[in-house]
């Protein structure tokens, strides 16, 4: 889910970032990183999701794993 579909949907159930942060004892800038994916807290997801009313993996669905493979031809340059 796009960020700020995420905070629309915690406004139309009332509660703020801020409102939030307050309720968890930690920095508005913490959330609102949780919120846009860039920082990782199972605490303020799962209470972001609960305030939502959709589960933590469809706000923030899990990424691909990207595996990174050698090619071993690639080794004897010439």
């Amino acid at each position: 889910m796009h960020p700020e579909q995420i905070k629309a949907a915690m406004r139309m159930n009332g509660v703020t970032s801020a409102v939030l942060a307050d309720e968890l004892g930690v920095a508005s800038s913490t959330v609102s990183q949780v919120i846009s994916g860039r920082a990782t807290s199972t605490r303020i997801a799962k209470r972001i999701a609960q305030i939502v009313g959709q589960p933590v993996e469809v706000l923030w669905p899990p990424k691909p794993r990207l595996v990174l493979r050698r090619n071993k031809s690639a080794g004897a340059l010439a």
